[in-house]
């Protein structure tokens, strides 16, 4: 048996068999997840930014108005503490501002500068062609159906993370 799959079926024998198939959906979910995640990093490294900066980049431009580092770390299921420090090497590298909001002093908002619109806009058609690729394993319907799937796992997910987790040893 491959290590691969070894990995695959670890800790299965006796799970019945959704559960086992579950676990296996995951475990491939989060390997696939990285995977794609160092092929962006590989194809952006030129450039000096990284996925996880790009994907908080696009994020940010997405919203109806600047984000403070609260929302985009509630919003990307990252720590305050992580969206500070991917925000600081951003704005070292012009691609976006903090600025302190207007109604209360204590909160900062991540500002996108026109050096990140100018960057993606040159990137984009390049980026995304590299995204197709690496999805080139799938059919257009396929690819239809895993999005409508994972759209369908990430509301799914949503909910969970912002569900209380009962603490140690109590009983529900």
């Amino acid at each position: 048996m491959s290590s691969e799959r070894q990995w695959l079926e670890a800790s299965l024998d006796g799970v019945p068999a959704t559960q086992a198939q579950s676990v296996r959906a995951f475990r491939l979910l989060m390997v696939q997840g990285a995977l794609l995640r160092g092929l962006l990093d590989r194809e952006l490294a030129p450039s000096g930014v990284t996925a996880q900066q790009g994907a908080m980049l696009s994020w940010i431009d997405a919203q109806p108005v600047p984000p403070t580092i609260s929302a985009v770390a509630a919003g990307m299921a990252m720590t305050h503490q992580n969206v500070k420090q991917i925000a600081s090497a951003l704005e070292r590298k012009g691609f976006l501002a903090i600025e302190v909001d207007a109604a209360d002093r204590r909160v900062r908002r991540l500002v996108p500068a026109a050096r990140h619109r100018r960057f993606w806009k040159r990137r984009n058609a390049d980026d995304f062609a590299a995204v197709q690729a690496w999805l080139s394993v799938w059919t257009d319907e396929e690819t239809s159906t895993v999005v409508a799937l994972l759209q369908r796992l990430h509301r799914h997910l949503s909910v969970q993370a912002q569900t209380p987790v009962p603490p140690a040893g109590a009983k529900g």
